[in-house]
């Protein structure tokens, strides 16, 4: 189950790419370690860092050239800074602390002035310094679309406006699914409930599917089944006794709340809490550790539904049978026999374990379970005290936000995600155009470009025949840019005159049914799985492909009046982040057709493990500290849940930084001379490093950042600066550190 704040999910079980995935900046919304949230965190590689807005990309073909002789020499500026201070861009001197040596803590250095002065808004848990100016910019485009009143995102959102009719329902859109709850006479029969509730909207319980390209044939759609069942962001929560000690009485009231509101007796409210508490405690305890999810190969079991459904007779016998998946998919002439009669169970020993729960959980407790996760999933779209309730606990309590977002805002986001090709499209016409993907695309390029000179030149480990196979699949990756140009295809009608609950359910089952029937069916390789207004980017290893939405094509990660090397720090650095999850430890066991296919020899295998498990090492020893009192240790980085997105990071900025010096450094006298100089050679290769580095500052709640420590694959924005230079032998020449300083260990920890 996964609860949610503000943003609605209409895709109970939407397709899916079979890729790791992680918001760039972590959670949004508060998650659960679910099939819905960390496994499809697993599933998608999400930048986290920031693309470019384009505007006009082709600057960085024409843009400003570098000298390759001028300036002062480094041994004149072994500070770093004081020699090539006055070249920098004012903007970029304005975020620089420069008390701080940047051998010491490049983070610090290249972000504190800007941390000083950074307030985090009251209705977020945290601001970035890019990344915040550019979704601030497109909800503004986004809300003057709605402003339009066009059919159905006019409609949804008219409705969701309309908080006089939604408070006047109070909780009678949920009555009749509560008491059919509470009439429920048998395990079995509440099981096949729960399907049917998951078709509409209604929550996992403890089943969350999925439907995505079979692992093992990228061609076509197969369904997945996965753990679920937790409404607190991660099992450590309920695990880890401290954290439990601070949550466990307020996390009581709170269910006990709901449940009042929802016309529970304050008695039969306590004692339900109770049990929900006391049942969720143990289902934490058999949850699958979210870096087991991250392997593709062990979470890989496909097998027979028949069968699937005798080894686990509740979890999937009964809830498939109250989703109708079987039988959906038996009447589609579409579906192939090879994936219409198998399920891929990514979490078996959770199965397992969990139909041996069953059997010592009375159905009192699952009937309340099952009450407590409609409500706590529909809280935000019911009246407004099922609305506040919820956000003191989740929102305010768990994450560390102050306050609700405006309601415009939570409406616009909840359109979004209910129809993402519409409003992608709609966001496409008043912001990008043909000139902006021409340049995405030939800066991609210029970055795929340095990864196979990289394959070729700088991997000494790699044998021959992997080698081959890694420049064979790099050749065939696939980019999509700006958005998706299919037309969405909306089966329904939606209505101002009706509610928004009723418009929200309508949606809700469109989107299941159309996900149900491709089950067996051919994948459909241009399909985004991203809105084109989203700060964000990913890689699709079933499909070998890297996406840069829209939204992510402006400034500030590109502008046209920009130094090339803040376009190739920013921007390249996240296009060569998405190549490099081509290869990090899940992108690697997949072939350039997007097949789980085994193509490392053994020894060039145990060479890529040792390098990883370095890294491991290195990462988890970095500590996490409270952004009040820096004497306070959240945490510490989990180098084993964050190890493909450190590859990432790592490959990416080395990519940036050699096509960068391939574009300004490897020229013609003739290009040198047609171009102005305007910054010496030390400026710019500086200039880089600080751009990719001021792309993540950012300022967190303690909160938000315990929760992104057990739910998001990114390490927190410090980590992900400070452990990339950490092993960058061209930042070490850039800034003159040392040999020993914090930036540059003993040992360093690399994969490409």
């Amino acid at each position: 189950m996964q609860q949610q704040n503000d943003d609605e999910a209409f895709d109970k079980m939407e397709i899916k790419m079979s890729s790791d995935s992680a918001p760039l900046n972590g959670p949004s919304v508060n998650t659960s370690l679910s099939f819905s949230a960390a496994q499809r965190a697993k599933r998608r590689q999400y930048l986290v860092g920031a693309l470019v807005g384009l505007g006009a990309l082709f600057l960085l073909v024409v843009g400003l050239v570098v000298s390759r002789n001028g300036g002062a020499s480094r041994e004149e500026a072994r500070d770093g800074v004081n020699d090539v201070w006055g070249e920098l861009p004012a903007d970029v001197q304005q975020m620089i602390d420069r008390d701080v040596n940047p051998c010491d803590d490049f983070y610090q250095f290249s972000c504190g002035q800007w941390i000083k002065n950074a307030d985090i808004p009251g209705e977020k848990t945290a601001v970035y310094a890019s990344f915040s100016k550019v979704e601030d910019q497109n909800e503004l485009v986004l809300k003057e679309i709605m402003d339009e009143n066009l059919p159905y995102v006019g409609d949804l959102y008219n409705t969701c406006m309309n908080t006089t009719a939604i408070d006047a329902l109070g909780v009678a859109p949920l009555r009749d699914t509560l008491k059919r709850i509470a009439e429920t006479i048998s395990k079995n029969a509440l099981f096949r409930l729960a399907g049917e509730l998951s078709r509409t909207g209604g929550p996992d319980f403890l089943t969350a599917l999925a439907v995505q390209a079979d692992a093992k044939d990228a061609t076509a759609y197969l369904l997945y089944a996965s753990q679920s069942g937790l409404a607190l962001p991660d099992p450590q929560y309920y695990l880890d006794s401290k954290r439990w000690d601070d949550l466990a009485k307020p996390y009581e009231e709170f269910i006990s709340q709901l449940l009042s509101l929802a016309g529970w007796k304050e008695e039969e409210a306590e004692a339900d809490a109770k049990l929900i508490i006391s049942f969720e405690q143990a289902l934490a305890k058999i949850f699958t550790p979210k870096e087991e999810l991250m392997d593709p190969v062990n979470t890989y079991n496909a097998v027979n539904l028949t069968d699937a459904t005798r080894s686990y007779p509740l979890l999937l016998g009964e809830f498939l049978s109250g989703t109708a998946v079987r039988t959906t998919v038996a009447a589609n002439a579409r579906a192939v026999e090879a994936q219409r009669d198998l399920v891929s169970v990514e979490t078996p020993a959770f199965f397992a374990e969990a139909e041996k729960l069953m059997l010592t959980t009375s159905l009192v407790t699952l009937k309340a379970v099952l009450a407590y996760q409609v409500l706590v999933g529909a809280a935000s779209s019911l009246s407004e005290p099922f609305v506040q309730a919820s956000f003191d606990f989740f929102a305010r309590r768990v994450g560390g936000q102050r306050e609700r977002a405006p309601r415009w805002k939570v409406c616009l986001h909840r359109v979004v995600s209910a129809f993402p090709q519409l409003m992608s499209k709609y966001f496409a016409m008043k912001t990008f155009d043909l000139a902006s993907e021409t340049a995405a695309k030939e800066l991609v390029a210029r970055l795929e470009k340095a990864m196979l000179a990289l394959l070729d030149d700088d991997v000494p480990w790699l044998d021959a025949e992997t080698r081959a196979a890694a420049k064979a699949k790099m050749a065939r990756v696939a980019n999509l840019i700006g958005h998706s140009t299919r037309p969405e295809r909306l089966p329904f009608v939606l209505s101002n005159d009706a509610s928004y609950w009723a418009n929200r359910q309508v949606v809700a089952a469109a989107r299941f049914n159309r996900s149900v029937l491709r089950i067996g069916t051919s994948v459909d390789r241009d399909e985004w799985f991203m809105a084109a207004s989203e700060v964000n980017a990913y890689y699709n290893p079933a499909a070998n492909q890297i996406v840069f939405p829209a939204g992510i094509l402006q400034s500030p990660f590109f502008a046209r009046r920009r130094h090339p090397s803040q376009n190739y720090g920013a921007i390249g650095s996240i296009i060569g982040h998405e190549i490099t999850h081509a290869f990090d430890d899940n992108g690697r066991y997949y072939d350039g057709a997007g097949n789980l296919v085994d193509w490392w020899r053994d020894d060039t295998d145990a060479a890529f493990r040792a390098r990883t498990t370095c890294l491991v090492r290195q990462f988890s020893a970095f500590p996490v500290v409270s952004a009040i009192d820096e004497t306070t240790v959240l945490g510490y980085v989990n180098g084993n849940y964050t190890l493909g997105e450190n590859i990432a990071d790592q490959g990416g900025v080395k990519l940036a930084f050699r096509a960068l010096q391939d574009f300004l450094f490897h020229r013609s006298e003739e290009e040198e001379l047609r171009d102005p100089q305007t910054m010496s050679r030390d400026a710019a290769e500086r200039l880089f490093f600080l751009s990719f580095a001021q792309a993540f500052c950012a300022r967190t709640t303690d909160e938000a950042m315990t929760r992104r420590l057990h739910t998001d694959p990114h390490s927190p924005e410090r980590w992900r600066v400070n452990g990339v230079m950490k092993n960058s032998p061209d930042f070490a020449r850039v800034f003159d550190c040392p040999v020993g300083s914090a930036m540059v260990p003993e040992t360093r920890c690399t994969v490409w």
